[in-house]
């Protein structure tokens, strides 16, 4: 092989090089652009307000009609180190809920990033329930991982970690 034939060979392949990296940055532009869809972003606000107000009101059937229970499913949360299935979430979260009266929450400070068909919600839940003759306040910082199924925004990882006073 000459060098003439060397650098045709070689220019070809940085040709193609260039091509393919400029279709991926076409692409992920692409996507990026769909993902910032304010609309994504203004349903999953939405549905993060349905959430607190299911929880509030002790709907369990619509609470969990908000979660993609499945195989997928995980949740971490500050009542316990291990990471929960989909079982042992669904359990711990009506047990926890039922238990306290006088349940108010309040999303505060909140991020949405939607990739597609994923969204990252990341927030502080500002939550307050009665004691007896007292009112206990708290703030988790939480984030929850939310997938689009059937056009519906569903939760499939929680992660909530209270913030100490």
């Amino acid at each position: 092989m000459n060098n003439s034939t060397s650098a045709v060979i070689w220019l070809h392949a940085v040709t193609l090089l260039v091509a393919l990296v400029g279709a991926g940055c076409a692409s992920v532009r692409a996507t990026n652009s769909q993902a910032d869809n304010p609309k994504y972003r203004a349903a999953i606000e939405q549905r993060l307000q349905e959430i607190c107000a299911a929880a509030e009101s002790k709907d369990f059937e619509r609470l969990d009609s908000y979660h993609a229970y499945g195989p997928k499913f995980t949740k971490y949360s500050g009542t316990s180190a291990e990471r929960r299935d989909a079982t042992a979430s669904r359990k711990g979260e009506h047990e926890g809920l039922a238990a306290l009266k006088g349940l108010t929450m309040r999303i505060n400070e909140l991020k949405i990033d939607v990739f597609g068909d994923a969204a990252v919600a990341t927030f502080i839940l500002d939550y307050s329930f009665d004691s007896g003759d007292e009112t206990v306040s708290r703030k988790d910082r939480s984030t929850l991982v939310f997938i689009k199924q059937r056009g519906d925004w569903k939760i499939t990882h929680e992660h909530l970690t209270p913030i100490q006073p």
